[in-house]
């Protein structure tokens, strides 16, 4: 490893080209966050700041880092290194150009001993901002490449290889961020550092697994090395192509399994790589696992199956759409990173998938989902835009994809790679070719440009560096017709974006339903991140701004209305879109789960946000869960009773389960009054063989038994012999007759050490939905938006500021 002498971190400063002034951001940042932090601009979430920061577009940025060198000058190799520059930069070194950068998702370095004077150096990076640099580019071409989401006028994001959310989406803001993302250092070294390692499976199998090891030295004169391995022994390898490789056999290898279908193992090794006469070069540690995995699309019954299969074994997925978790990347931390992905096992997920529109996660992210068990669908960054095909994009993103696909594909975890999302089904079927004016050959040049990426390019660099599986788009197949739900993975907007009523959701079921959402609104805690309380309604300016949705809050409004009645104040609104995104989007999901096996999988719109808003997220920006993620919690449990709404009033219900056990659950039925009296019970077995669902007769003896206002109470055990709850009413009666005004609220005990409370909840009859909100941060509640039975109910809260009494709040059906 290197000598901590040898290693610099690069302090910056930034030129301000207006006031003429020299700004320090530390050893990354963006010239927003540097403008934000010397309060030269004001918070761009708040109110209707946004706007204020649409000036920096149209400047190019200064950086300059001053940096001293003196027996890092002795050593062999002197490296200048930018693992993450943001974007159009050229870089001077002592007033010499060494370097020029234009694309955001790789690494860059250069040598610079040659350069670098013993003493003082002087740094400079000039960045251009992509509305600048490109716009010779869109005269060139003639025509405009469609950029749905891009809001300003010069409409450039296509060419920029750069995260396509910060030009603006229907649920971010524009903040195009100029800067350096993660800490540029100098290194100064020794015969050779190691550039890159990947991990490639060959094959798999229960007696006998082959894996192949890649490095990549920097120094290309080094043609064999002692690869010195703590699992695997010692061996001499030979430099192929400019990396060297090496092959090894595992007899009775022990398998990497998703979450719920066995451990996530990894192997860990320890390699020191040497020189064939034994000096020191390299060490590092390798984690792996073997498994194998398939996308199964094969005619059948039903159209054309969708679905996974992890070992062979067939997997129903269960997760969400994970997007970056901030209008500026450089402030999300590695704990943030393991924070969500420890929240993604919390919450019974074993698949999330990183959308395309984004940035390629960091390395903790896919160490974190290899440990836990969390299946990884990677898309390529390409979102909803058409994308050109000249001879340097095609450079600039074939590089991209030799330095992420072997990186991300190393990890177990990573079961899919998909080209893109939405730009197949968006040229098909969005307009672009009217709106645009794209007929003739600039038609033919995009449909060209999109065969070349997509389905040559791509899939050849896969193929090349694992056996990953590959799909060119999702949604392959489109919402609208009923016979498009029976082949291909599913992105369905048929209620959000169409006319469909919600019940919809439980309806419309793709054969892989990757995307698919409804809006609602954050905690209040978040709601005051970006708003005053006079503010708080949906006609003012600031919440208008802050819903990015063409379809906008009304959409939001009416449901709720349909679902609640009309809200009292602002504050119920808030709580009324919340349960009916929770309504909408566990209904879709109850649905997918019960369509087994014609289903293959379900990943709902969205897990998170980049900035606090009204949006499709399960938890806001703040870290707040909403309703909705509560019951997805539940919903994804391994075994579990979900119900199936034939309409809104008219339920079944069905135990569900994922595992492949087979074993018998006794399930306890109650059904009770709204005041809490028994009015009937009885038990029934279910046999359980293998994943399915399992439909739970609510008749005895031919006798309804169920009261159309009644809750039905389930006790039941899963495949380990856990005793679990589920409880559900079958109200039909209006909200008002339902509602409960006697409901307590006290402090049951404080563990100050551990910072947890339990809070005790008294109700003298059933109470639906009951929120405990708080306008403190930072309080995480183990169940919320709960119906409770009349009884004393305890809460557990996670605090980091000690909350009294008065920081809480009730609101209930």
């Amino acid at each position: 490893m290197f000598d901590a002498n040898c290693h610099i971190e690069l302090s910056w400063d930034f030129f301000h080209p207006i006031k003429k002034k020299w700004i320090n951001i530390g050893v990354k940042g963006s010239v927003q966050e540097g403008l934000i932090a010397n309060k030269d601009l004001p918070d761009p979430f708040y109110g209707m700041n946004e706007s204020k920061f649409d000036w920096i577009e149209n400047h190019e940025w200064e950086f300059r880092s001053i940096f001293f060198l003196d027996k890092q000058l002795d050593q062999e190799f002197v490296e200048l290194i930018f693992p993450s520059i943001d974007t159009y930069a050229k870089v001077y070194l002592n007033e010499q150009l060494i370097l020029e950068t234009d694309n955001f998702f790789i690494p860059h370095s250069c040598d610079i001993k040659n350069l670098a004077n013993k003493g003082l150096n002087e740094l400079i990076v000039v960045f251009t901002p992509p509305i600048i640099y490109h716009k010779d580019k869109l005269k060139a071409v003639g025509y405009q490449l469609p950029a749905p989401n891009d809001v300003h006028e010069i409409q450039i994001s296509p060419y920029s290889r750069k995260p396509q959310y910060q030009f603006g989406w229907d649920w971010a803001l524009r903040i195009n961020t100029i800067g350096i993302n993660k800490p540029s250092i100098i290194m100064s070294y020794n015969s050779a550092r190691l550039l890159k390692k990947t991990t490639r499976i060959i094959s798999v199998s229960d007696s006998i697994s082959v894996v192949e090891f890649d490095i990549y030295l920097s120094n290309n004169s080094i043609k064999e090395i002692l690869w010195k391995s703590k699992l695997f022994g010692d061996e001499i390898i030979k430099c192929k192509s400019g990396f060297f490789t090496r092959r090894v056999e595992i007899y009775d290898p022990k398998l990497w399994w998703p979450r719920g279908h066995g451990e996530a193992y990894l192997y860990q090794d320890e390699v020191i790589i040497q020189s064939v006469d034994k000096q020191y070069l390299e060490s590092f540690n390798v984690k792996f696992g073997i498994k194998s995995s398939e996308l199964i699309r094969e005619s059948d019954e039903w159209g054309e199956s969708y679905y996974f299969k992890i070992n062979g074994r067939r997997i129903f997925c269960k997760g969400a759409n994970y997007i970056p978790q901030d209008i500026f990347p450089s402030r999300v931390k590695d704990q943030d990173i393991v924070e969500m992905v420890d929240l993604m096992l919390e919450s019974n997920f074993n698949m999330i998938r990183v959308w395309g529109g984004g940035y390629y996660p960091d390395d903790i992210f896919f160490e974190r989902c290899d440990e836990l068990g969390i299946m990884v669908w990677q898309d390529l960054m390409f979102a909803c835009s058409m994308y050109p095909g000249d001879s340097l994009f095609i450079s600039n993103i074939t590089k991209e994809f030799e330095y992420q696909i072997p990186r991300i594909s190393s990890h177990p975890c990573v079961v899919v790679f998909n080209g893109n999302n939405e730009v197949k089904v968006a040229w098909e079927n969005w307009g672009f070719q009217v709106k645009y004016g794209l007929f003739g050959k600039s038609a033919k040049e995009i449909e060209s440009a999109y065969n070349l990426i997509f389905k040559r390019l791509a899939p050849e660099i896969i193929i090349k560096h694992n056996n990953v599986p590959y799909i060119h788009t999702s949604p392959l197949s489109n919402w609208g017709k009923d016979d498009l739900y029976n082949f291909g993975s599913q992105h369905y907007w048929g209620v959000w974006h169409g006319k469909d009523p919600i019940e919809h959701f439980g309806k419309k079921i793709g054969r892989f339903n990757a995307e698919y959402g409804f809006q609602s609104f954050p905690e209040y805690n978040t709601l005051s991140l970006f708003s005053k309380k006079n503010d708080w309604n949906l006609k003012s300016e600031v919440m208008k701004h802050h819903q990015k949705s063409y379809v906008g809050n009304d959409m939001i409004l009416n449901h709720s209305k349909r679902l609640f009645g009309k809200p009292y104040d602002f504050e119920e609104f808030v709580y009324f879109s919340q349960l009916t995104q929770s309504k909408a989007v566990s209904m879709a999901v109850a649905s997918h789960r019960i369509d087994f096996p014609r289903c293959g999988g379900t990943l709902y719109w969205q897990l998170n946000d980049c900035w606090p808003a009204p949006t499709w997220s399960s938890i806001d920006y703040n870290g707040n869960w909403k309703a909705l993620h509560y019951k997805i919690r539940d919903y994804y449990d391994d075994v579990t009773i979900l119900p199936k709404n034939n309409t809104l009033n008219n339920v079944d219900y069905y135990l569900v389960s994922d595992v492949v056990d087979t074993f018998d659950s006794k399930v306890n039925i109650k059904f009770f009054s709204l005041e809490g009296n028994l009015i009937s019970q009885f038990d029934t077995l279910i046999h359980v063989n293998g994943s399915g669902s399992y439909e739970i007769s609510l008749y005895k003896k031919k006798d309804k038994i169920v009261d159309e206002n009644s809750v039905v109470y389930f006790s039941f055990e899963n495949h380990e012999g856990k005793q679990l709850i589920r409880c559900y009413d079958n109200l039909v009666c209006s909200f008002e007759k339902a509602r409960v005004e006697d409901v307590k609220l006290k402090i049951d005990s404080i563990n100050y050490d551990e910072k947890i409370m339990y809070l005790n909840v008294c109700n003298k009859k059933y109470v639906r939905n009951l929120w405990i909100s708080s306008l403190l941060t930072g309080l995480k509640f183990d169940d919320n938006f709960i119906s409770l039975l009349p009884g004393n109910h305890r809460i557990k809260v996670e605090y980091k500021k000690l909350p009294s009494i008065k920081d809480f709040k009730l609101i209930w059906l």
